[in-house]
């Protein structure tokens, strides 16, 4: 992600355990962040994390593969 945007690159970020007011998000370049809106454990880290501290994962899970493919064709058009 960070990569994508330092070269202005469109980019669609996945957000699970954190999120963009943390700092951590595509600066300087259009970019859509695919996160899960109703999680209200969420953030609990400042860096995306690999398992969840609570066991479920929802921030993760509840993302919505369909959503994603959505928002990359919405950046595509």
């Amino acid at each position: 992600m960070h990569i994508a945007a330092a070269r202005k690159r469109k980019v669609v970020a996945i957000f699970g355990s954190t999120v963009k007011e943390f700092g951590f998000f595509p600066y300087g370049t259009e970019s859509i962040i695919a996160e899960a809106q109703d999680v209200k454990c969420r953030p609990c880290s400042h860096i995306g994390l690999s398992n969840c501290p609570k066991k479920h994962f929802r921030c993760m899970n509840e993302i919505q593969v369909d959503d994603v493919i959505k928002n990359v064709q919405r950046l595509l058009a």
